[in-house]
This record gives C-alpha cells, sequence and structure tokens, in this order.
C-alpha cells in the first residue's frame, strides 16, 4: 500500500504509503515536523517515503539526507501530480498557504490526479474556524476549505479531515499587525471585532499530524480538530504580551470600513495584499460568533502530553524573532 502527501511545495511516499506535500509540505512549518517525526520515532520506514517537490532545493538538509526519493511535483501542473503520485494508495493534502479562493482550484488539481492514478484514502488539512461541526463559517480563510471537503467527500475516495487550530505565532496579525520588533513605543491594537480562540503550536500539530497520517485507517471517515487546551481572545494575549514585554498596548475596537482605512494608512501591508483587509475582519466576528471557542481533547491524547500554551510558548511568540508574517495574504480572489 502507498500513501502520498501534499502540501506546499513538495510530497511524500511510503513503500506501501506514499505521502506527498506537493506545494510545500516538507519545507513547510507543518509537512516539514510531520515528516521529521515520522522519521525520527520511526512511524513509516524511509524506503516506503517518497517527495515530491517543485523546488527540490526548499527541502530541510535532514530530509534531503534521509534518502528518500524525490519526485517533481507542482499543484499548479496537473499533469506532474499524476507522475507524483503514481502508485500511491494515500494522499496526505497539506492545503495551500493562502486566505482566498484560489487555493481550492489547486486542491481540487490534487483530489482529481490522486483519483485519476488510483489513490484511494486523502488526508486533508483544513482550518478548525466554524465551531466544533465546521460545517459553515463567516471566516472569508475558512472558504476554500469547506469548498475542498465538500468536493473530496463527494469524489468517491476514503478521506480524513484534520481541521487545525489558529496558529499561535500568527497572533500578532491578528492583533491588528502589531510588530514585535523589540520596539517599547505605546501601540494601539486596532481590530473590527475579538473573541476567544484556541490558538495552538504549530509544532504541536505537526507532531500530532505524524501520528495520523501513520495510522490512516484507523481515521477513515473521520473529521479530526488539532487545537490548543485553552480559550484566549486577542485582548487577552496582548495582556500577556504587554507584561512580557513591557509595552503599553491597548485594543480599540472600530467598524469595518474604520479598521480598513486605519490599517491601510498605516502602510503595514504592500499595496498588493491591501484587498485581504475585507478577509481578515471576518477572522474576528468569527471569534466574536464563537467559531474558535472550543476545545477538543484529541491532541492531547495523539501528543500523550498538553499541548503547549501561550504562556508555554511566549519567549517565542512574543520576542523579536516572530516577525511579523503577511507573505500568505496576496492572494484573496
Amino acid at each position: 500500500m502507498t500513501t502520498v502527501l501534499t502540501g506546499k511545495i513538495t510530497t511524500y511516499c511510503t513503500g506501501h504509503f506514499k505521502y506527498t506535500d506537493t506545494h510545500s509540505g516538507t519545507s513547510g512549518g507543518l509537512g516539514s515536523v510531520a515528516l521529521k517525526t515520522i522519521l525520527a520515532q520511526n512511524l513509516i520506514p524511509v524506503k516506503s517515503l517518497r517527495i515530491s517537490a517543485y523546488n527540490e532545493n526548499a527541502l530541510p538538509s535532514e530530509i534531503k539526507a534521509s534518502g528518500i526519493e524525490v519526485r517533481f511535483g507542482d499543484l499548479n501542473n496537473p499533469d506532474s501530480l499524476l507522475r507524483s503520485y503514481e502508485g500511491a494508495e494515500i494522499l496526505f493534502l497539506v492545503s495551500l498557504s493562502s486566505v482566498g479562493e484560489e487555493r481550492f482550484q489547486l486542491h481540487k488539481n490534487a483530489i482529481d490526479a490522486a483519483k485519476a492514478v488510483g489513490i484511494r484514502h486523502v488526508i486533508y488539512t483544513s482550518l478548525s474556524f466554524g465551531g466544533q461541526e465546521g460545517r459553515t463559517s463567516f471566516a472569508g480563510v475558512m472558504q476554500a476549505h469547506l469548498r475542498t471537503t465538500e468536493y473530496l467527500k463527494a469524489s468517491g475516495l476514503t478521506w480524513t479531515i484534520v481541521r487545525m487550530g489558529t496558529y499561535a505565532h500568527l497572533w500578532n496579525n491578528f492583533a491588528g499587525f502589531l510588530n514585535v520588533d523589540g520596539s517599547l513605543e505605546p501601540f494601539e491594537v486596532v481590530i473590527p471585532d475579538d473573541g476567544l480562540n484556541h490558538w495552538t503550536d504549530r509544532q504541536d500539530q505537526g507532531e500530532a499530524t505524524a501520528k495520523i497520517i501513520a495510522d490512516c485507517a484507523n481515521y477513515a471517515g473521520r473529521t479530526v480538530s488539532l487545537i490548543g487546551s485553552e480559550l484566549l481572545s486577542i485582548t487577552d494575549i496582548v495582556r500577556l504580551y504587554s507584561r512580557f514585554s513591557g509595552r503599553k498596548v491597548t485594543v480599540r475596537i472600530l467598524p469595518d470600513a474604520d479598521v480598513i482605512a486605519y490599517q491601510t494608512a498605516r502602510g503595514i501591508l504592500p499595496v498588493e495584499q491591501l484587498p485581504f483587509l475585507q478577509n481578515w475582519v471576518t477572522w474576528h466576528h468569527e471569534m466574536r460568533m464563537g467559531g474558535t471557542a472550543w476545545l477538543d481533547p484529541t491532541m492531547e491524547m495523539l501528543l500523550g502530553r498538553k499541548p503547549k500554551t501561550v504562556r508555554d510558548l511566549s519567549r517565542e511568540l512574543f520576542s523579536i524573532g516572530n516577525g511579523l508574517d503577511t507573505k500568505d495574504f496576496a492572494n484573496t480572489e
């Protein structure tokens, strides 16, 4: 049996299992952790792994040195996916890093290619907006996930949906694009709404995902949520940051149009990313409506320990090393 894992840049495949991460997976923050965990814990033999990458140079050095077979594969090139996935039975599809609808077409390319070459099972990484059921969501960033999930379930393939809690290291994007640059100048977080969220460590999610991949038969037809173990609002995290850094930070909630005008005038985003703000405001409204105000024990069970909290991660999240990351915000169509 062969399993394929797909994502942003690369693809893994395992002997009888082929794991493909076609767009960034093995070099991305989630897929790379999952693969490293698979290797470190010997969850799947190296001889059973294949990586399909459109940029082999982006692979981490330890992955290159592992002896895993590498093939070319690109979500924008369906023919390359057919060659990458050939002989596989399971596909791990890491969603494209984007906030827009354009990624649904790329996810569709991967699912169609998987079906064409005879893959039987797809593991897809979605997001945790939309409450515990996750069938609908107000958040713009969730719409392509909902379409992908619907398409996958109608494809005739067996499936597993892995819903990822909000990455904790992106807290400052939610917090009015607060740049953690070491400055002690007072800062005003201007946002359109606030609410509780289950902020989650991406490293924890990658480790837990590796366990699901290695035991995917037991997760067929299931939706699994990998989320943190505490609920905090943006205001809560801002207060923690303020205490950690000694910087005076206040939070102000304004109407959508006023917030968009304020963030546009700040110039913190490049011009090509400004349309993204219409999408960004919906995240905050989703939080206020309770779409992320829930917990789930699955990740703790998979890890065998409590997931790391924002407080556990405070040195990482609130220090200069956690710069403002908006690279995925350009595509909004």
